[in-house]
C-alpha cells in the first residue's frame, strides 16, 4: 500500500478515533495481530491490553522512545471494530501494530450447568480410552496414518476419571448431608452421628491436603517475583508436583471411601463405632478433628480481617478526602455515622447469638465445632462455579464426537470470530496479519483461519506470516474427541478433514506456526497430531519449515498456574516482537 493511501485510510477512520494519532514517522509496515481469548470471564479488550502493554514494555526495554497507545473504533463493511494502535520502532522505520480481538466470552455465559460439564469430563475421559484399545488414525496431508499413543496416555485418563468420579461423589455427600441438617429440617434416620462423624473427618482430610497444596502455590507465586530466586523455581515446582500428586490420591481414596462409608453406617454394619476411629484411633482422630475446626476458623476470621481491614482503609482515604469538600461535608458525615450505627448494630446482635450458643454447650465452642461444614458447602459451591465457568466453555465449544444441545451455539462462536477475522483481513491497509490464540482460543482461531483459508478471497495464507498458540489443548481435543471409536471409516476422516485445509496441504499454511507450551500446564502439551509422523512419511526439505514448531516457555514453572503465566513471560509477547522487526530489514536484531 503506498502512503496515500495509508493517508486516506487513516482518515477514513479519523470519525470513530478515541485517542490522538501518533506522531507521524515514516512507516515501513502497517499490520494487526488478532487475538482469541482462553476459557473464563475475561472483559472486553482485556486480551488486546495485556498484549499492549507488554509489547510496549518490551519495546521501551530495548531503548526505543514509541508513543502511547491509542484506542480506536473503525467500521469494516458491516462490523464495528475495537482495536489498539501500538506504533513500535524498528531501527530506522517504524511498524504500525494494531491489535484485534475476537471477543467470543459472553456467548456462553450461562449456557451450560455443572451436570454438562460432569458429563462432558467423563465423556471425553471415556472415549480416550476406547482410543487407546485399537489404533489411531487421522487423515494428515493426503495420508491417513497410524499415530503412535503412549502407553501413559493410559495412566493420565484413568486417573483423570478416577478424580471425576470421586469429586461428584464427595459433591453429592457434601449435598445430602448439608440438605438433611438444615436448621429447620428433621434429621434422617440414615445419617447417624458416626456417619456424620466419619464424613466430617474425611472431608476435613482432603481440605487439610488441598490447603497444602494451595499454598505451595502460593509460594511458588512469592518465588517466581523474585529474579534471585529462580534456581528455588525449579525445586520448588517439584515440590508442588509431589503434593498436586498427594492431593489427587486423598480425593480420589476419599471418593472411593466415601460409599463404603454411607453403606456400612446404613446398613448398621461398622458395630456401632465411628470407621475413622478404627482405622487411626479415637484419641488422634479426635485431635485432627479439634485441630482443623480451631485452625478453619481462625483462617476464616483472618481472611475476614484481611479483607475489612482493606477495605476500611480505602473507605477512610476516601472519607478524608470527601471532607475536604466544605459543601457536602456535613452530609459525608451523616452518612458515615448512620453506616457506623448500622455496623455497631449488626456486630452486637452477632455477639449476643454467639454467646447465648456459646452459653448452651459450656464444653466447646459451637462456632469452632460447626466451621467446617459451611467451610466445606461455600468451597462445594465454588468449585462447581469455577467447572461451569471454565471446563463449561470446552464442553461446550469441543464435543464434535456427537450430536448435543450446544451444536448451535457452537456454530455461534465460530462464526462470531470469524467474522471478526474475516473484518481484519478486509481491510486492505494490513499488509501482515499475525493470528493468535490462547487456551481454548487457539481451538476457535484454527476453526476461524480454516474457514478463511478455505474461502481463498483475502490472500490470507500469504498475509499471515505467524500462527501463534499458546496453552494450547489442540492435541488433546483431537484425540479425546475423536469419533473413531464409533465406527467411522477412513472416508468419513478425509471429509472431516476436508474443512481443515491447514492439515490437508503445506501450501495453505501461514509461513509460521509456532506452538509455545509447558510441562507445568496440564492443559496445554505439544502438537503432534498436525504432522505427519516423521518416522512414517519423509517429508521435502520445503515443508520442514512450516511443520509447527513446539517451543517450550522455560519461565512457566508454576503446577496449574503455567497456564496463565505465559502472559507474564518473555516468549509469547518476544515471539510476536520478533517477527514484527523480521518484516523491516533495517531492524536491529534483539
Amino acid at each position: 500500500m503506498d502512503d496515500r493511501a495509508r493517508q486516506d485510510a487513516a482518515g477514513a477512520d479519523a470519525a470513530y478515533e478515541v485517542g490522538t494519532v501518533p506522531a507521524s514517522d515514516r512507516v515501513a509496515t502497517r499490520y494487526a495481530v488478532f487475538f482469541t481469548h482462553g476459557m473464563g470471564q475475561p472483559i472486553p479488550f482485556q486480551t488486546i491490553d495485556q498484549v499492549a502493554t507488554s509489547l510496549r514494555a518490551l519495546d521501551l526495554k530495548l531503548g526505543h522512545d514509541n508513543p502511547s497507545p491509542v484506542g480506536r473504533t473503525i467500521k469494516s463493511g458491516d462490523d464495528w471494530l475495537n482495536r489498539i494502535e501500538l506504533r513500535i520502532k524498528t531501527g530506522t522505520d517504524s511498524v504500525d501494530v494494531h491489535l484485534y480481538e475476537g471477543y467470543w466470552a459472553p456467548l456462553t455465559e450461562g449456557r451450560t450447568t455443572a451436570r454438562n460439564v460432569i458429563g462432558f469430563l467423563a465423556g471425553a475421559g471415556l472415549n480416550g480410552l476406547r482410543h487407546t484399545k485399537g489404533r489411531f488414525r487421522r487423515w494428515l496431508f493426503g495420508k491417513y496414518p497410524e499415530v503412535p499413543i503412549p502407553v501413559r496416555t493410559v495412566f493420565y485418563l484413568l486417573i483423570a476419571l478416577a478424580t471425576v468420579a470421586s469429586l461428584v461423589a464427595m459433591n453429592s455427600a457434601i449435598a445430602a448431608v448439608a440438605a438433611a441438617r438444615t436448621l429447620l429440617g428433621v434429621k434422617p434416620p440414615w445419617l447417624t452421628d458416626n456417619l456424620f462423624a466419619d464424613l466430617t473427618t474425611t472431608f476435613n482430610v482432603v481440605v487439610t491436603m488441598m490447603a497444602v497444596f494451595a499454598v505451595s502455590l502460593a509460594v511458588a507465586a512469592l518465588i517466581r517475583r523474585h529474579e534471585w530466586a529462580r534456581w528455588w523455581r525449579k525445586v520448588w515446582s517439584w515440590v508442588t508436583v509431589i503434593l498436586f500428586a498427594l492431593t489427587l490420591l486423598v480425593v480420589i481414596l476419599s471418593g472411593a471411601g466415601i460409599p463404603f462409608l454411607l453403606y456400612g453406617h446404613v446398613r448398621e454394619l461398622t458395630g456401632g463405632v465411628q470407621l475413622w476411629h478404627a482405622l487411626a484411633g479415637a484419641e488422634a482422630v479426635g485431635r485432627f478433628n479439634d485441630l482443623f475446626d480451631m485452625g478453619a476458623l481462625r483462617l476464616a476470621l483472618l481472611a475476614a480481617a484481611v479483607v475489612l481491614g482493606r477495605w476500611t482503609w480505602r473507605v477512610l482515604k476516601a472519607l478524608v478526602k470527601d471532607l475536604e469538600e466544605e459543601k457536602t461535608r456535613r452530609l459525608t458525615i451523616a452518612m458515615a455515622l448512620a453506616f457506623l450505627a448500622v455496623l455497631a448494630a449488626v456486630i452486637a446482635l452477632a455477639v449476643f447469638f454467639v454467646g447465648t450458643f456459646s452459653a448452651n454447650a459450656p464444653d466447646t465452642s459451637v462456632v469452632a465445632k460447626h466451621v467446617a461444614w459451611p467451610l466445606l458447602v461455600a468451597a462445594s459451591i465454588y468449585i462447581r462455579l469455577v467447572l461451569v465457568q471454565f471446563v463449561g466453555d470446552v464442553a461446550i465449544y469441543v464435543m464434535p464426537y456427537k450430536l448435543d444441545a450446544f451444536n448451535d451455539l457452537r456454530r455461534e462462536i465460530k462464526l462470531k470470530v470469524y467474522t471478526a477475522a474475516k473484518a481484519v483481513y478486509s481491510q486492505a491497509e494490513y499488509d501482515r496479519v499475525i493470528v493468535v490464540g490462547h487456551s481454548l482460543g487457539s481451538v476457535i482461531a484454527y476453526d476461524a483461519l480454516n474457514m478463511l483459508i478455505l474461502e481463498d478471497e483475502l490472500d490470507v495464507v500469504r498475509r499471515t506470516p505467524l500462527f501463534l498458540t499458546f496453552g494450547s489443548p489442540l492435541d488433546k481435543t483431537a484425540f479425546v474427541f475423536a469419533v473413531q471409536a464409533h465406527g467411522t471409516s477412513e472416508a468419513r476422516e478425509a471429509l472431516a478433514g476436508s474443512v481443515q485445509p491447514l492439515i490437508q496441504d503445506y501450501a495453505k499454511r501461514p509461513r509460521r506456526w509456532i506452538n509455545v507450551w509447558s510441562p507445568w500446564d496440564i492443559i496445554s502439551g505439544e502438537l503432534d497430531l498436525y504432522d505427519p509422523p516423521r518416522d512414517l512419511h519423509e517429508f521435502p526439505e520445503t515443508t520442514l519449515a512450516q511443520r509447527v514448531h513446539n517451543v517450550r516457555d522455560q519461565e512457566a514453572t508454576t503446577l496449574l498456574v503455567a497456564h496463565t503465566e505465559y502472559w507474564k513471560n518473555p516468549l509469547v509477547v518476544g515471539t510476536i516482537y520478533d517477527e514484527m522487526i523480521a518484516l523491516n530489514p533495517s531492524a536491529p536484531r534483539r
